[in-house]
């Protein structure tokens, strides 16, 4: 029978199908990225906003205040008696009335007060400078809601969760009844094809001949966790693995949401933010062919890790040089996230991949999920603190993946023991059998 590698070959690697498929399969990446990263605009937090104290609205109309007159005369007096922070969550505990003042209404109030004012927790009263710029004022996700735009993102990533394990499952599933496999058979159905290659993040597998790769090398299995598992190099690889999807993209997500939280110009920084994506490409299509896999997937983690460290340390009023190394934080988890795409793809057998690599990718999207609450809960503790966090699961990150073994220019490994035998591959590159491009994204 012959070899995956020896079929793909007479199927067609990557001629005109192929990249007529890959071109109209990117066009979902555009609606995607609206998903994503549509969070950093719609859930910025309004700078400036207080707890409105009932009947103050009343009495700013009477007295015919502007909000931020209304905010100096109602608010901030309680500030410099009470020590509160900013007004946001808490309110005076009293009520307006006819006895207050348009020169100074909580005169009445405090003069001769013992101690300090009683507070209560504000509930549904806030009022924003620039009303209804984001969800977060339009549905008031501050204070203790404010965890409510962290679930917002984390629900877009569980969608993508659920996806990865039944999509990958099934892929990995041969039809157990004739009429089923019947219809995949019909040229009608190239689409289910298509998706079941999606999974393989690589171009070479969409071929329009691949009703004869399935038939010459796909044996039915049922594959589970304890397969990926069984054998020393597989258990170390998947656990690696696992740790570095969730690490890339709790890092990644967690670096595009920062954006909305840090100030300065969201647009240019976003702008900036985007860009460093094209460099990223360029250099991964550079090294990978030429260093390898293992080096650059590890020095993008290293990277990422060592800037945030040193963006959390750096003052405020350098603002230029924080972006850059904030900036050189993102092209290297990028770097990172990239490739992690790719060795995940080609570190699992072809009877294990598509389960392997849908196991490792819901771990991305777990990472997902909790990137908002890590990035915008810790935030309100230290606006720096997230950074610190990436930076130490980076530099782990990055030492993990130098324990992977390299796979620049090997054959997609076609069981288990292809992938054992990986293990003790550094010293002996010039004896594995290659084939030409068989394991290239270019």
């Amino acid at each position: 029978m012959p070899s995956f590698d020896e079929v793909l070959k007479e199927a067609g690697e990557f001629g005109r199908f192929q990249k007529r498929v890959f071109f109209l399969l990117c066009q979902t990446g555009i609606t995607f990225s609206f998903l994503f990263a549509s969070v950093v605009f719609l859930g910025q937090v309004p700078d400036n906003y207080w707890c409105r104290i009932p009947g103050a609205a009343d009495l700013s109309e009477k007295c015919g205040w502007t909000l931020e007159e209304e905010r100096n005369f109602t608010v901030l007096p309680l500030l410099l008696v009470n020590g509160s922070s900013g007004g946001r969550c808490e309110r005076l505990d009293v009520t307006w009335d006819a006895a207050a003042g348009c020169a100074s209404p909580l005169s009445h109030r405090l003069d001769g007060r013992v101690g300090s004012p009683p507070l209560a927790t504000c509930q549904d009263s806030w009022v924003y400078q620039q009303p209804h710029a984001s969800i977060v004022s339009e549905y008031n996700l501050v204070c203790g809601h404010a965890w409510m735009l962290d679930l917002s993102q984390a629900i877009l990533n569980l969608g993508f969760l659920a996806g990865a394990f039944t999509l990958g499952y099934a892929a990995d599933r041969v039809v157990p009844e004739s009429p089923r496999w019947l219809l995949t058979r019909k040229k009608g159905e190239k689409a289910l094809k298509i998706m079941h290659d999606i999974a393989k993040h690589n171009g070479k597998y969409l071929s329009p001949h691949y009703s004869e790769i399935t038939v010459s090398n796909v044996e039915v299995t049922n594959p589970s966790f304890l397969d990926l598992v069984r054998t020393p190099q597989m258990r170390r690889n998947t656990l690696i693995l696992m740790y570095a999807w969730f690490t890339s993209a709790l890092i990644y997500q967690g670096l595009v949401m920062r954006l909305g939280i840090v100030g300065g110009n969201l647009y240019l920084d976003f702008f900036i933010s985007g860009a460093v994506e094209l460099p990223a490409a360029l250099l991964i299509l550079i090294t990978i062919d030429r260093i390898g896999r293992r080096l650059p997937f590890a020095i993008g983690n290293i990277v990422a890790g060592i800037a945030c460290l040193i963006t959390a340390f750096l003052p405020e009023d350098i603002p230029w040089f924080k972006t850059t190394v904030a900036t050189l934080g993102r092209l290297g988890i990028t770097i990172a996230f990239e490739i992690v795409y790719l060795v995940n793809s080609e570190l699992y057998p072809t009877t294990l991949r598509n389960f392997g690599v849908s196991l490792c990718s819901s771990l991305c999207d777990l990472g997902g999920i909790i990137a908002p609450f890590l990035l915008f809960r810790l935030a309100a503790i230290w606006l720096e603190l997230p950074l610190i966090i990436f930076s130490i699961l980076a530099v782990v990150c990055g030492i993990l993946v130098l324990l992977l073994p390299e796979t620049k220019g090997i054959s997609l490994p076609e069981t288990v023991e292809d992938v054992e035998q990986l293990s003790g591959r550094c010293g002996k590159c010039g004896k594995k059998k290659k084939h030409q491009n068989t394991n290239s994204y270019i």
